[in-house]
C-alpha cells in the first residue's frame, strides 16, 4: 500500500497548489470582471451562463461512468482495457452532445426569452451570451474522454497544469478587460468560448500523444454500452438532481429578485467554489484507487480511503473557511472594493456550512461509484435534494428573504447525508456506529474544543489582515494537533509521518 498511498499523497499536492493558484488569481479577476462589467451584467453572466451548464448534468454523469470503467478495466485487465471503454465512450457522448445542442437550441431559447429576468437593453447581447455558452457547452461534453483518461491513470501533474493554464488566460483576459470600448459582455462570451476551445484541444491532443491506448477502433459492444449506459444512466438522476439543486435555486433568485441577487450568489459560490477546490483535490486524488481497490478485490482499502479522504477534507475546509467566516465582511470588502452587492455576506456563510455536509457525502459516493451499484443510492441522494426546490418556492412565495433558499440547502443536506449512510452499508461493509465514532464524533470535538477560542480572540483584535493571519494560525495550531491525536488511526499517522519526511528531504536536496 506505501507505493499507491505515496502516489495519492503526491497528486494531493500537485491538485493543492492548483487549487492555491486558482483561489488567487480567482480573487483578483472576479473584482476585476465585477468593476468592469457592472452588477447587472455580471448578473446576467450567471443566470444565463448558469442555465446552459445546467445541461452539463448529461456529461457530468457520463464523464462519471467513463472515468469509472477506465480504472475499473485498469485494475482487472490493465491499460489495454481501455480501448473498448474509449470507443464506447465516444459514441456515448457525441449523442449526448447533439441532445444537449437541441434542448439549448428549443427549450433552452424559450426559457430565455419567456421566463429569465433580463432588462430589455441587454437582451441582444445576452442572446449571443447563451449560443457562445452552448458551444462551449458541447465542447466540455466532447472532451470528457479525454479529461477522464487523465484522471483515471493519475497525471494529475498535468491536470494541475492545464487548470493553472485556464486561470492565467482568464488572468490575461481581466487585465486587458477594463480597457475595452466596444461591449464588454460581448467580449467576454466571445473569450471564455474561445478559451474552452484551447481546453479542448489541449486534452485531445495531450492524451492522444501520451496513452497509445486510445485510438479509434471497431473494439466496442453492446453489452460494454449497456453497462455503461445503465451506471451513468443512475449517475444522471444524482446529477440532475444537483444540476436542479444549484440552477434552480438560482433561477428562483432571479424570478423573485431579479439580476443583483443572482450577482451575490455567484460572489458566494466562487468563494465557496474556491474553497472547495481544495478538499476536491483529496476525493479527486484518491477516486481512481478506490475504484481499481474495489475491483481488484480489496474492499477494507476502498473503506479506508473513503475514511481517510472524509477526515483530511474536514480538517482541510474547516482550517481554511473559518477565518474567512468570521472576517467575511472585511474580505468582502478589500476584494470587491464598494460594489458588493446586498445579501452577499451571509450568502457566503449559508454556502460554505452547506460545503462542509456535501464534502463528507462525496468520499461516500466515491464509494458507490467503486461498487457500481447506483440505483439505491441515487434514488435516496437524488429525491432529497429535488426537495429543496418546491420548499424554497414556497418560502420565497410567501414573502421570506432570500436566504431562506440557502438555509433550506443547508438543513435538506443533512438529511442526504444521515439516507445516504443507511443505503451505502448495505453496500459494502461499512458500521454506522463505526463511522460515527471514526469520523463525526472527532470533528465534533474539534469543532467545539477550537471554535470558541477563535472566535474569543477574533472579537478582541480590530478587522484588518493581521485579524485574519492572527485567526489562521491559531486555529491550526489548535485544531492539527487535536485532528492528528483523535481522527488518524495508527496507518494514517505513519503515511503522514512518510510522506512529509519525503517532502522535507526534497527541501533539502
Amino acid at each position: 500500500m506505501a507505493n499507491p498511498n505515496t502516489t495519492i499523497a503526491k497528486n494531493t499536492l500537485f491538485l493543492s497548489v492548483r487549487m492555491a493558484f486558482v483561489l488567487f488569481v480567482s480573487i483578483y479577476t472576479s473584482r476585476v470582471f465585477l468593476n468592469a462589467l457592472g452588477v447587472v451584467d455580471y448578473g446576467i453572466i450567471n443566470v444565463v451562463s448558469g442555465f446552459v451548464t445546467m445541461f452539463n448534468f448529461l456529461n457530468t454523469s457520463l464523464t462519471n461512468g467513463i472515468q469509472r470503467f477506465y480504472n475499473s478495466s485498469i485494475g482487472i485487465s490493465g491499460p489495454s482495457g481501455i480501448t473498448q471503454i474509449y470507443n464506447t465512450a465516444l459514441i456515448i457522448q457525441s449523442v449526448i452532445a447533439l441532445l444537449v445542442l437541441l434542448l439549448l437550441e428549443t427549450v433552452g431559447l424559450w426559457f430565455f426569452y419567456e421566463k429569465m429576468v433580463i432588462p430589455d437593453n441587454r437582451m441582444d447581447i445576452a442572446f449571443w451570451l447563451f449560443q457562445f455558452s452552448t458551444i462551449s457547452a458541447v465542447l466540455v461534453i466532447m472532451q470528457a474522454p479525454y479529461s477522464a483518461a487523465i484522471i483515471a491513470y493519475e497525471k494529475m501533474g498535468i491536470f494541475a497544469f492545464f487548470g493553472i493554464l485556464d486561470v492565467l488566460l482568464k488572468l490575461c483576459f481581466a487585465i486587458t478587460l477594463p480597457y475595452v470600448h466596444t461591449d464588454r459582455l460581448l467580449v467576454y462570451s466571445c473569450f471564455f468560448l474561445l478559451i474552452s476551445f484551447i481546453n479542448f484541444a489541449l486534452n485531445f491532443f495531450y492524451c492522444k500523444h501520451k496513452f497509445k491506448h486510445l485510438y479509434l477502433k471497431r473494439d466496442y459492444n453492446i453489452k460494454t454500452f449497456k453497462e455503461m449506459v445503465s451506471f451513468s444512466g443512475w449517475n444522471f438522476f444524482g446529477t440532475f438532481a444537483c444540476m436542479a439543486r444549484e440552477q434552480g435555486v438560482n433561477v428562483l433568485l432571479n424570478l423573485f429578485f431579479g439580476p443583483i441577487v443572482n450577482a451575490a450568489r455567484a460572489i458566494a459560490y466562487q468563494v465557496s467554489s474556491a474553497l472547495q477546490g481544495f478538499v476536491a483535490t483529496l476525493s479527486l486524488a484518491a477516486k481512481p484507487q478506490m475504484v481499481q481497490s474495489f475491483a481488484g478485490g480489496d474492499e477494507t482499502r476502498t473503506v479506508n480511503l473513503m475514511y481517510s479522504m472524509s477526515k483530511l477534507s474536514f480538517i482541510f475546509l474547516y482550517i481554511l473557511s473559518i477565518p474567512i467566516l468570521l472576517n467575511i465582511d472585511y474580505i468582502l470588502h478589500i476584494w470587491l472594493g464598494d460594489i458588493v452587492p446586498a445579501h452577499t455576506a451571509t450568502f457566503v456563510v449559508l454556502v460554505i456550512m452547506t460545503s462542509f455536509m456535501n464534502n463528507l457525502n462525496a468520499p461516500l459516493s466515491n464509494v458507490v461509484y467503486a461498487t457500481g451499484k447506483m440505483r439505491n443510492y441515487e434514488v435516496t441522494f437524488s429525491t432529497i435534494n429535488l426537495l429543496i426546490i418546491p420548499i424554497s418556492y414556497i418560502a420565497l412565495y410567501l414573502g421570506a428573504p432570500p436566504e431562506a433558499a440557502f438555509i433550506t440547502y443547508f438543513i435538506m443536506t443533512i438529511f442526504v447525508q444521515l439516507g445516504c449512510l443507511l443505503v451505502i452499508r448495505t453496500l459494502i461493509a461499512i458500521s454506522i456506529t463505526e463511522y460515527f465514532k471514526k469520523l463525526i464524533l472527532p470533528i465534533f470535538i474539534i469543532i467545539l474544543t477550537s471554535l470558541p477560542i477563535i472566535w474569543g480572540v477574533n472579537s478582541q483584535i480590530c478587522p484588518g489582515w493581521i485579524r485574519i493571519l492572527c485567526d489562521f494560525v491559531l486555529l491550526f495550531a489548535i485544531s492539527a494537533p487535536l485532528f492528528y491525536t483523535l481522527s488518524l488511526d495508527n496507518t494514517e499517522k505513519e503515511i503522514l509521518r512518510s510522506f512529509t519526511k519525503k517532502i522535507r528531504k526534497t527541501i533539502k536536496n
